[in-house]
């Protein structure tokens, strides 16, 4: 965690993405805004966001690049101080937003950190994460789905009055588990689509966007159906504000994507119709489809057709019911491999899956695997690490090659 991402300087917030940019698609520091700072720095003209009135010193520079932050200086250690902490996640994706901003805007005026009350006339402590008032454009970037409340956006859309406002949260919310994606739906109900950003580590050039919507299929099950994505650089702003991708409209892409599923979900309706009547109906046929006999057979009671019917309908339901629970454990088992790598870094809590079975990884060799296939693994400090059964049978001395 990073405690101090900003800082107070003049009576506006000036967040650490502020010195970034970007050149010919290479990220860079911009020489003038990171010398100002500095300045700024040694005469004591920073200070903390929270308000305590402590100077902040600028941690900045080409052999530190993935640290830059703000600190407070030696004498104001003991100084009570209420700043919060920012993820580091948020703070590339911050970054990467930045030099995307500045590429597709090409604009001097791109603000980090605007509270609302610059922009609207509310008190509020909401802020607009960009704004560029030369392209009456603003952005809101969400790391975490939680802060994505009604109050929060309802107040953002009142005080951006003539300012384009930009909606894009971090991809880690991605929600394709068949559930409500509640708080995207916010974002959807006010943009039409959501944008999810996917950051490595503090890297514009890696940096990743996906368009999505999210609407029910003929199950009930709530799908999110991408429509767009690629590098982050291939997107692009027009100058009414609008999002494109590769020059198309997103909102005509997002149309065009809701139109096609809307239709595969009625056709697969009308196919499943079809499939129960035909269901309903194939004793009858094949009762027709029987030979005629000469003698006089007994007449079949209308509760044995009865029956049958009820039997094929009940084995619709239950094949119905079996399919949706096979793709939940499927979405389960999908959503918990794609964090599998994360949820091994740490090593305070076990890492178990959907059908209990808890995942270890080789110190040695770095193999990801159930216990059963160590010999040994957890222990303080190293809760999610052990040695495979491979490695345990070899010489310690190739052991230590391999781990080097």
């Amino acid at each position: 965690m990073v405690q101090r991402s900003v800082c107070l300087c003049d009576g506006k917030y000036i967040g650490i993405e502020s010195i970034f940019t970007v050149i010919d698609g290479k990220q860079i520091n911009i020489p003038d805004k990171l010398s100002a700072l500095r300045t700024r720095s040694r005469k004591g003209e920073l200070f903390c966001p929270c308000g305590c009135g402590a100077n902040l010193i600028l941690v900045a520079g080409d052999r530190n690049l993935r640290a830059q932050h703000f600190r407070l200086k030696d004498s104001a250690r003991q100084h009570e101080c209420t700043a919060e902490t920012e993820r580091p996640h948020s703070i590339y994706s911050k970054i990467v937003l930045k030099c995307w901003l500045d590429e597709k805007l090409n604009v001097p005026d791109v603000e980090t950190r605007v509270p609302i009350c610059l922009v609207g006339d509310t008190a509020r402590k909401y802020e607009f994460s960009f704004v560029s008032r030369t392209s009456k454009l603003a952005v809101s970037y969400s790391c975490n789905r939680a802060n994505l409340s009604d109050e929060k956006m309802e107040i953002l859309r009142a005080n951006s009055s003539g300012i384009r406002l930009i909606y894009i949260v971090d991809a880690l919310n991605s929600c394709g588990n068949g559930q409500y994606p509640e708080a995207l739906m916010k974002v959807q109900e006010r943009q039409g689509y959501c944008l999810l950003l996917d950051v490595e580590e503090m890297e514009y050039s890696t940096a990743k966007l996906s368009v999505v919507f999210y609407a029910q299929d003929c199950t009930g099950l709530w799908r999110e159906i991408e429509f767009a994505a690629g590098a982050l650089r291939e997107f692009s702003i027009s100058e009414y504000g609008r999002l494109l991708y590769q020059n198309a409209p997103l909102a005509a892409l997002c149309e065009w994507k809701k139109s096609e599923f809307e239709r595969e979900v009625q056709q697969e309706k009308i196919r499943r119709e079809q499939q129960m009547k035909e269901l309903l109906e194939r004793p009858e046929r094949e009762q027709k489809q029987r030979p005629k006999r000469t003698q006089t057979l007994p007449v079949r009671r209308p509760q044995n057709t009865k029956s049958e019917r009820q039997r094929a309908m009940e084995k619709l339901v239950h094949e119905k019911e079996e399919a949706g629970r096979r793709a939940q454990k499927k979405q389960r088992e999908e959503a918990f491999r794609q964090t599998l790598a994360e949820q091994l870094n740490q090593q305070e809590t076990q890492v178990i899956d959907p059908d209990g079975n808890r995942w270890v990884k080789c110190r040695y060799c770095g193999r990801v695997d159930k216990t059963t296939a160590f010999s040994s693994y957890g222990g303080r400090g190293s809760v999610n690490l052990g040695t495979c059964k491979i490695c345990d049978r070899k010489p310690v001395s190739e052991r230590r090659f391999i781990q080097k």
